[in-house]
């Protein structure tokens, strides 16, 4: 991992260490395999002897096996053989493989005993002669079949009648008393038994039956017993008896507790994460998570290891938009409850609401109890902990609290699922138009409180992902140090030029909020003296005029609301804007956006209406004509369609050139200049040309 926490595995669960519990766990387990060691060779092997090793698929078999084959191994007077029977099945084909198999691992002096090299080579002659003629058919360790030349017509022991019965007969007794003679002896693993077809089953269990006869050997069975009484049970016979039968004893594996996995997981997780590239780890969540919702949902080191391979890709296909602790969370889901987690799409809306308005509809409570009794169905008690942990907005649904949109923000700060674009780019590995890479914030607000650096990172932003940008910068200037206020504000305001003005949408703010959300933020970490002074000089350095009425917006007290300054700095505010507003030319006029509304701001305080001579020049007619337009939205009851129709901010504007003549007079000079080429027609002051034409005839729009 770089540039994040790391995984610090001795530090995640509180209480008892957690990393000692386990290694006592595993501890008992090599204790087990001691024992096990033990008593297979304390146990009478005279006649031979089969025991089991039992336990669920993935519950660690294999590894107490391999414990067990290592103690008996270190011992001089037994010779350890692991068999491989998945390349062959029938009873006839596996007992010759298995007889040439044990006496191709016997001839390898080199790994025989000193105690056992004589007797084991002999017993190897012997017992390659009785796998040549069980059959011409040769088997071979990772082959199927080689032939042995014309003698390949011939083929099981079907055709081991008459004479040849006798010599057969003869060969089993000779290696009987070869293998009773034997100054130790030999233990044969077949591991994964439960992993094979129903009749390979069968036939591995025929092979230990009639061979387990055979002094000196010990078989030891690895399987679940469950899947292998399922497949041993006919209508004679049941799998539990027949077992019964051939077993001589049976240890069971004990199953994994949870907190065995632990280090597991932990370490494994450390080791899969290195190097990758990934979004915020949050050490302070965590624990909670890995405890009880990722811990609980593994049994086997099996289903671990899958989980561990799984982990890097996830990662690497997410990179740094979705917060670490929520992928492992959901990796782990949809290794262990895939079904769960292919909910997660159709349900993202109830999972992770949006910010929009929520508006209920007629199927909307029917799909919530459904999508809970299905989850609780697939999870069981593993539902509460995931929607808890990773959804807490969906808690309400399962009895738990409620969350307000307000806790919408600080999710999408640490990029957690619970946000709905968050988990959204996790369902589908993309991001939406206009959406900023979580890279993109995360270094804008970085340079919080330096203002040249602010200046220079968001000058590097696209225009297209500025807005998203800005808005998703607030959660990270709530409790900003009071010395980074100003200069942060400052260089937001700066981009005030770049954004969109005015609303999109039934429900959305106007563009110019991108802006004015971070800096109300920042402003509100003041008060009193403090606030006051920030916000002046904040002002003092805006460059321009509409910036200026859109700080006194957020600044400024209202007759329902006091404002972060007092009334009297506010109406010194306002004197300084009228001011400038008249000192400005036309050039500088011509520059400013919502320039309508400026000059009613700047001028609401004179007398009689605020006509100023630069306002009949043809480039401030068009600023004054394009500042009019507004979007009104509407929508009707039961649709989801919003229709919006630009109108003219009619009487403000004929206010601001004292009466409809003197408007007129101007919107002459503009066609004027319009024809000569000295202002250029563009879209938007069409659309406001369009709609003067329509007021000017006396027409006004339908009241809402």
């Amino acid at each position: 991992m770089t540039g994040n926490e790391s995984i610090n595995a001795g530090s995640l669960l509180s209480g008892d260490d957690p990393i000692d519990d386990a290694s006592q766990d595993l501890l008992q387990r090599a204790d087990l395999a001691d024992a096990f060691a033990a008593e297979i060779r304390r146990t009478s092997a005279k006649h031979g002897a089969v025991v089991a090793l039992t336990g669920k698929w993935g519950s660690g078999k294999t590894s107490l096996a391999n414990l067990t084959r290592r103690a008996l191994d270190a011992v001089d007077e037994v010779y350890v053989v692991q068999f491989n029977p998945w390349f062959f099945s029938g009873t006839d084909q596996l007992m010759r493989f298995f007889f040439d198999e044990l006496a191709g691992q016997l001839r390898d002096g080199r790994r025989l005993k000193d105690k056992l090299k004589g007797a084991g080579r002999t017993v190897a002659e012997r017992l390659g002669r009785y796998a040549a003629a069980l059959s011409p058919l040769k088997f071979v360790p990772g082959a199927s079949v080689v032939l042995d030349g014309a003698s390949a017509v011939a083929a099981g022991t079907s055709m081991l009648l008459g004479e040849e019965q006798g010599t057969i007969h003869e060969q089993r007794a000779q290696l009987t008393e070869l293998l009773g003679k034997l100054p130790g002896r030999i233990v044969v693993f077949i591991d994964d038994i439960d992993r094979l077809a129903q009749q390979e089953i069968r036939d591995v269990f025929r092979l230990a039956r009639l061979t387990g006869s055979f002094p000196n050997i010990v078989y030891v069975l690895c399987f679940d017993r469950e899947v292998v009484e399922a497949a041993l049970t006919d209508e004679s016979v049941k799998g539990s008896a027949y077992l019964e039968k051939i077993v001589k004893m049976s240890v069971e594996v004990p199953p994994l507790p949870a907190l065995a996995l632990f280090p597991v997981i932990a370490t494994g997780l450390a080791q899969a994460l290195d190097g990758i590239e990934c979004g915020p780890f949050h050490a302070a969540r965590w624990p909670d998570v890995l405890a009880q919702l990722i811990l609980p949902m593994f049994s086997t080191v099996r289903d671990v290891k899958r989980y561990l391979a799984s982990v890097p890709l996830a990662v690497r296909s997410l990179g740094t938009e979705v917060n670490l602790v929520d992928i492992l969370a959901l990796e782990a889901l949809r290794v262990r409850f895939l079904a769960a987690h292919a909910m997660l799409p159709a349900a993202a809306d109830l999972l992770a609401p949006a910010k929009t308005m929520y508006r209920p509809s007629m199927d909307r409570a029917p799909r919530e109890k459904a999508f809970v009794e299905e989850f609780t169905g697939l999870l069981n008690d593993h539902a509460q902990p995931v929607v808890r942990l990773l959804f807490p907005a969906a808690e309400r649904l399962f009895g738990g609290q409620n969350y307000g949109s307000d806790w919408i923000p600080a999710w999408e700060r640490d990029r957690r699922v619970a946000c709905s674009t968050v988990l959204d780019f996790y369902l589908h590995r993309r991001l939406p138009a206009g959406r900023a890479p979580a890279e993109c914030v995360e270094q804008v607000a970085a340079c919080i409180g330096n203002e040249s650096a602010l200046d220079e990172v968001l000058g590097q932003v696209p225009d297209a992902l500025l807005d998203d940008t800005l808005k998703r910068l607030v959660p990270h200037c709530r409790d900003a140090p009071e010395e980074t206020v100003l200069p942060t504000a400052a260089a937001l305001m700066r981009q005030l030029p770049r954004v969109r003005l005015g609303s999109t949408g039934m429900y959305s703010l106007g563009g110019e909020w991108a802006v004015l959300s971070p800096v109300s933020v920042l402003l509100h970490n003041l008060v009193g003296d403090v606030a006051d002074h920030t916000v002046r000089s904040l002002f003092s350095g805006i460059p321009s005029l509409y910036g200026k009425v859109l700080l006194l917006d957020i600044a400024a007290g209202r007759a329902d609301k006091q404002g972060l300054i007092p009334e009297e700095s506010a109406q010194l505010l306002r004197q300084e804007l009228a001011s400038q507003l008249r000192t400005a030319g036309p050039a500088d006029l011509a520059g400013e956006r919502m320039l309508l509304r400026t000059v009613l701001v700047a001028t609401a305080d004179t007398d009689g209406p605020p006509v100023l001579e630069p306002v009949f020049d043809a480039r401030v007619v068009a600023r004054l004509l394009e500042s009019a337009v507004t979007p009104v939205h509407s929508q009707t009851m039961g649709s989801v369609a919003v229709h919006t129709e630009k109108r003219l901010v009619w009487a403000s504007l004929v206010n601001v050139y004292g009466g409809e003549a003197h408007l007129a007079e101007a919107v002459a000079s503009l066609h004027q200049s319009l024809q000569e080429g000295t202002v250029e027609l563009n879209e938007d002051l069409a659309t406001a040309l369009a709609l003067y034409e329509k007021y000017a005839t006396g027409w006004r729009p339908d009241e809402l």
